[in-house]
């Protein structure tokens, strides 16, 4: 039993592991940085109709604003995961973003980062703004939901693997009568 109940620790190791190394890919760390303003010409990426691909301009640098730990922070896990392990499609969506929406690379950022979390939220966000509300920046990180994230992720979630692995190391290991098991 000492052994199912230090996974998730081990798991928590693991994932801070994987997560730091992939950070330098990304760009910084947590903040976000300064765009000077959008200029008054983007540099807007262009659809590829022989690839069906969205490219970069030659005048984007192609750094995202905050790096996937950001994304995590300020949008949980979703976009975090699409990031990480399938950064190809999370660029591809960040270029359409920029592409429809004539924004700067920040802008779309957060953006997809918003989308991928929760579709329904952002869509109804943008309907509000066409209607004259002011406009969200997606890309601000609210250090009260950051806290909130950190703790879910460090505190609660390894506390419920651990009671889950618990309860599944004890139906297996323990004598008793059991549905699948039989008398």
């Amino acid at each position: 039993m000492t052994r199912i109940s230090a996974l998730p620790l081990f798991a928590t190791i693991l994932v801070a592991l994987a997560s730091s190394t992939t950070v330098s890919a990304f760009g910084g760390v947590f903040g976000k940085k300064s765009t000077g303003g959008a200029s008054s010409k983007l540099p807007l990426p262009t659809l590829n109709k022989e690839t069906n691909r969205y490219d970069k301009s030659p005048l984007d640098d192609g750094k995202y604003p905050y790096d996937a730990i950001g994304s995590a922070l300020r949008h949980g896990p979703s976009p975090f995961l699409t990031r990480t392990f399938n950064a190809d499609e999370y660029e591809q969506g960040i270029l359409k973003y920029m592409l429809t929406a004539k924004c700067d690379r920040s802008e779309a950022t957060g953006n997809v980062d918003a989308k991928l979390n929760n579709a329904a939220d952002w869509v109804y966000q943008k309907m509000e703004e066409k209607k004259g509300k002011p406009k969200v920046d997606f890309t601000k990180l609210d250090k009260k939901q950051a806290a909130l994230t950190a703790v879910w992720a460090l505190g609660i979630t390894p506390l419920a693997l651990n009671v889950v692995l618990s309860t599944a190391d004890q139906f297996i290991n323990s004598p008793g009568p059991s549905v699948i098991k039989g008398p």
